[in-house]
């Protein structure tokens, strides 16, 4: 007897996930390393060095568009393997450049809430309700935790002081605006845009679930201060001053 319709694509799924994931938790791990190098090495001022930073984004990024624009360096191995882990390593490089020392509890804390927040949104994805597209699926779940985290944060900020409120806000600000765009991604993955799995792009993939992991990152290594900045910009004291800053400018 034959396999049911559908059997073979669900395989060529599960094997693509599996290379994908497995690919990006390796590019995640070196990263993890980088960023603990300084800390590791602390009679060596290795961070934050704006010179490395611009140099290995800049370089990165050319070689990133050359992968994506390239048809043969994008679908020929070991080419399209080549310039996604010189991708990463220069983008990774780049993120731990522009960044302070990182002590390895933060380090560690930070990125167990990244893998934990894909992994979850990438598992929202997987799902699919019977009869809704893609992405009408991924509107619906992104208002439904919008809702939620909505109803959180009342409570949070009813619960607690506001410097700490703030804090836990900036989390989830990030877990917020990176709901859609992991779940597209996972879509696509998945082949749920009326297309097969990526079986040729599985770098690729990685290459751009390791660059959410890096943008997730910086975000919440500055979580401190954008709190900080936002308890500023609604202080009553600093509101008032920047309504006579204002109201100056309009007068001239």
């Amino acid at each position: 007897m034959s396999d049911r319709p559908g059997t073979d694509v669900d395989r060529l799924r599960l094997k693509v996930c599996i290379w994908i994931y497995g690919i990006s938790l390796v590019f995640t791990f070196l990263t993890l390393l980088l960023l603990l190098l300084p800390a590791l090495l602390p009679h060596h001022d290795l961070v934050p060095n704006c010179r490395a930073a611009y140099c290995s984004f800049i370089c990165g990024l050319l070689i990133l568009i050359l992968y994506v624009c390239v048809d043969w360096m994008r679908f020929k191995i070991p080419f399209n393997w080549i310039a996604s882990c010189v991708t990463a390593a220069c983008l990774a490089l780049g993120t731990v450049s522009v960044l302070p020392e990182q002590t390895v509890l933060r380090t560690l804390l930070l990125t167990v809430e990244i893998l934990f927040m894909v992994s979850f949104f990438l598992m929202l994805a997987y799902w699919q309700l019977p009869g809704c597209p893609p992405l009408g699926y991924l509107l619906l779940v992104w208002y439904i935790y919008a809702v939620c985290a909505w109803f959180l944060c009342s409570v949070l900020v009813s619960l607690i002081e506001t410097e700490p409120a703030s804090h836990f806000l900036v989390h989830f600000a990030l877990w917020q605006m990176a709901c859609p765009v992991i779940l597209f991604q996972g879509q696509v993955i998945y082949g749920y845009y009326d297309n097969f799995p990526p079986l040729l792009d599985k770098p690729l993939c990685a290459l751009m679930l390791l660059v959410d992991f890096l943008g997730c990152y910086a975000f919440l290594d500055g979580a401190d201060h954008i709190s900080n900045a936002i308890l500023y910009s609604v202080n009553p004291s600093s509101t008032r001053f920047f309504s006579r800053v204002l109201k100056s400018q309009m007068d001239i």
